[in-house]
């Protein structure tokens, strides 16, 4: 069921959760956030795909454009103004060849950033609002060298960033990116940086089985070990603008044996709004309590946000709440009402705040 978040007294503040039956209640804060144009999970490395990590605030764009940062205190949340400069915006106007509006990835291990490049409108898709896609990825590792990768004139990254998670386990980040092909659509692609000095290049691990038409697209949503084996699984939705499949496969073999083995799927989902260039619409943590992480994401229909967890080797649908409206945001993980437990956090179209929590 539904809960509500600690008030924060001072600022007459109260984020009312949405549990299975949520009845159209909205959520209602403060006089000064009723109008709110998006908001940003307050850790500010972020890699490009949830990985399950609960931050204790997140930022908060009002309508007038001044940034809040909305974050646990002992006496409840509080809510604090900070400069825009501060926002980390991740663009990639300084990259070399960066394509327009990329986003620039950013990491901590082996890969320090990762960003798209080598604009083309060789691919006439425009999935994310325009006609031009990647025909590169850059990398710099942590050393600060860059290293690059062009793909063939019938091949395209038609994506806005390139995701940085460690994929396999090993210790060291991989590459997640949405590479797609002029006759048989897109695939979820996993890429490495392999070599040392100057004969270091980025690699192609393993790759999902393109969805077989031009102009069919998927979006990477989350990763986590979903079934509890101590493994990691990424997980995608699959043409989310026609009656999406998520769809959870894990990296396995080595050497020129590796690929991505799909363990479970399940129609009925969408990440994306066609033509938006917002990207992370998904998040994953606990939310039943089993120790394993689950999946929160909207339904096909954009009005639901929907909670899977995977049980028996399937994919299950555990938990829906009516969002009241439309998705226009990222969806933002975060604890803010300090119990462990994890809360998701998107905007509406109608500018409205919610928080999900089980």
């Amino acid at each position: 069921m539904g809960k509500v978040l600690k008030p924060a007294l001072a600022l007459g503040l109260s984020l009312l959760a949405a549990g299975p039956a949520m009845a159209g209640k909205v959520t209602h804060l403060a006089a000064q956030l009723r109008c709110i144009n998006t908001l940003r999970a307050g850790d500010a490395l972020l890699g490009g795909i949830h990985a399950g990590s609960l931050p204790r605030h997140v930022f908060i764009e009002r309508c007038d454009t001044l940034w809040m940062s909305l974050q646990v205190r002992k006496e409840g949340l509080s809510m604090q103004p900070v400069g825009g400069r501060y926002i980390p915006k991740f663009l990639a106007r300084n990259k070399p060849f960066a394509i327009p509006d990329a986003r620039v990835t950013v990491a901590r291990r082996n890969i320090q950033e990762a960003w798209l490049t080598r604009p083309t409108r060789r691919y006439d898709h425009a999935i994310l609002g325009d006609d031009i896609e990647a025909g590169g990825l850059a990398v710099s590792n942590r050393r600060g060298r860059r290293v690059e990768l062009i793909l063939p004139a019938e091949e395209v990254f038609e994506d806005r960033m390139a995701r940085i998670a460690d994929v396999d386990g090993d210790g060291a980040d991989e590459i997640i990116v949405v590479h797609s092909y002029r006759d048989k659509g897109a695939a979820l692609a996993i890429y490495a940086l392999r070599g040392t000095g100057e004969s270091e290049r980025i690699a192609r691990l393993a790759e999902s089985a393109p969805i077989g038409r031009p102009h069919r697209w998927l979006n990477p949503a989350v990763i986590g070990d979903f079934d509890g084996d101590g493994k990691v699984e990424i997980a995608w939705v699959e043409t989310p603008h026609i009656g999406g499949t998520l769809k959870v496969a894990r990296l396995e073999g080595s050497g020129k044996n590796r690929r991505l083995r799909l363990l479970a799927s399940l129609g009925g989902f969408s990440n994306h709004q066609m033509g938006s260039r917002e990207l992370q619409q998904a998040v994953s943590f606990d939310w039943d309590g089993d120790g394993h992480a689950d999946i929160i994401l909207p339904d096909a229909e954009r009005k639901r946000m929907q909670v899977v967890a995977m049980k028996d080797g399937a994919l299950r649908l555990i938990d829906s709440m009516d969002i009241g409206g439309m998705i226009d945001s990222p969806i933002v993980a975060a604890d803010l009402d300090n119990d462990g437990k994890g809360e998701a956090l998107l905007v509406t179209k109608d500018a409205r705040l919610l928080s999900f929590s089980p």
